[in-house]
């Protein structure tokens, strides 16, 4: 291969891996903030440029076997990318998230049902975000700022409100439960929340 060639191909795995890396540190913002087809093209990009990867590093192994009497550092770089990627993405315990650059959480709960799911995180800054999931791709961020008295916490969303989970809120030392003396319509009821992760009770 010659010297054109190895360094467009450089910069092509390079591209596709930093691309990868970059989605996937930064999905908890894509998931909290993105909506509609920037979403769905970002979230369907991240294993399309996955697939990428494992075939660019396959592709290489080949590549530097049948070449391997005439090997030099610059041949086999990309290989090396690719194969860092896909190491540190199946392999390393560690990972870079850039949930890290939000305040320390202090309280979180989380909520099982038969078809959903959602957690709450009250942060440090009086931050809280609750993410609720379900079903045929529901995925709903509900956010906003939080004062506490004594045990009870008041919610004050930004976005809409869910419907299961309110705006004033208790914590009895196991649950995170709703006591909202008005509701939307009488069909609208509130679940409670157990302290901690959830446990993939369902």
């Amino acid at each position: 291969m010659n010297e054109i060639k190895t360094t467009r191909r450089t910069i092509i795995v390079t591209t596709v891996c930093v691309v990868y890396l970059l989605l996937t540190i930064f999905y908890h913002h894509i998931d909290k903030y993105l909506i509609g087809a920037v979403f769905i093209t970002l979230t369907l990009l991240i294993p399309t440029v996955f697939i990428m990867m494992l075939v660019y590093g396959i592709k290489g192994l080949i590549q530097i076997y049948r070449n391997r009497q005439n090997l030099s550092f610059k041949f086999c770089l990309p290989t090396i990318i690719a194969l860092t990627t896909l190491t540190y993405t199946v392999f390393s315990p560690w990972r870079l998230d850039s949930e890290s650059l939000e305040s320390k959480v202090l309280l979180r709960a989380c909520f099982e049902g038969t078809q959903n799911q959602a957690y709450i995180k009250l942060r440090q800054d009086k931050s809280f975000e609750l993410n609720w999931t379900g079903v045929f791709g529901y995925d709903e961020w509900f956010i906003g700022t939080y004062t506490q008295k004594a045990d009870t916490f008041y919610l004050h969303y930004e976005t809409e409100k869910p419907f299961r989970f309110g705006d004033t809120i208790v914590n009895n030392g196991e649950s995170l439960i709703t006591i909202n003396k008005f509701k939307k319509d009488s069909s609208q009821y509130f679940v409670p929340f157990y302290l901690g992760y959830c446990k993939g009770l369902n």
